[in-house]
């Protein structure tokens, strides 16, 4: 399972068309409309709230918490890992194989990155209609698969037996408790980091500003988390022509 090399220059944008689908598609699904325009978010804590509406604020917000974790994870999973990488490796169009990174979370993963990815999708989700976020879902942790598929071979063939050591200590995707591989004490240059991951802090960000409800002003919650998540995407945009272009 390997990501074509269209895909894989462009994969920035491939993830934009996945979470529109999840976010702007028409979902109507037969026997499906009371689900038209509602979030996971809100139908659980509905749903716990009935029948008597009791709690509902306690609910969500509790739900939040579970997306706000999810969302700060993925967000620091990929600004370590960008840390050690440098913004403009992380936005390459295509793959550098030079060197083994064997410091911060690639001690514990090998893709500390596209788990942070996976993550943030999961707190995503919380927004979207039930079926969109499996949907979105499944498509992003296959994105992140296929992208992993081209890389290896790739960096085997660079690296040789450095790699394949490293491959053969350091789990692909679920990281490990203790670190498994000697670091090499690199510095993170937590400036590239967070340059390259605005988008994803700003997700959780607006998570942990806008997500809170005192009662049932769910709606103007969802919109504000929706309203901070594209000014997040915004700005990432933007810082993008902050990033050192001569090697990218």
């Amino acid at each position: 399972m390997q990501a074509s090399s269209f895909e894989y220059r462009h994969r920035y944008l491939v993830h934009g068309l996945i979470y529109t689908l999840g976010f702007a598609a028409p979902w109507h699904l037969p026997g499906w409309t009371f689900l038209q325009n509602q979030s996971c978010l809100f139908l659980l804590s509905n749903k716990l709230a009935l029948p008597m509406y009791q709690h509902f604020a306690l609910y969500w917000n509790s739900a939040i918490a579970v997306a706000l974790v999810l969302a700060a994870a993925g967000a620091w999973l990929r600004t370590w890992g960008a840390a050690y990488l440098g913004a403009t490796t992380v936005h390459r169009g295509g793959m550098e194989g030079d060197r083994v990174i064997a410091n911060g979370p690639y001690r514990y993963t090998r893709n500390p990155l596209y788990l942070g990815t996976i993550l943030n999708t999961l707190a995503l989700a919380w927004l979207m209609r039930p079926e969109a976020a499996a949907l979105t879902t499944v498509l992003i942790v296959l994105v992140q698969y296929r992208l992993i598929g081209r890389e290896e071979p790739f960096l085997a063939e660079q690296m040789g037996q450095v790699y394949a050591s490293y491959k053969q200590s350091v789990p692909r995707l679920l990281p490990t408790v203790h670190p498994l591989a000697s670091s090499a004490n690199a510095r993170p240059d937590w400036r590239q980091g967070m340059l390259s991951e605005l988008y994803v802090v700003g997700c959780a960000a607006s998570f942990a500003v806008f997500g809170w409800t005192t009662g049932f002003s769910w709606e103007t919650n969802v919109l504000h988390l929706l309203q901070g998540i594209v000014v997040s995407l915004g700005i990432s945009v933007a810082a993008r022509a902050f990033i050192p272009r001569s090697q990218f």
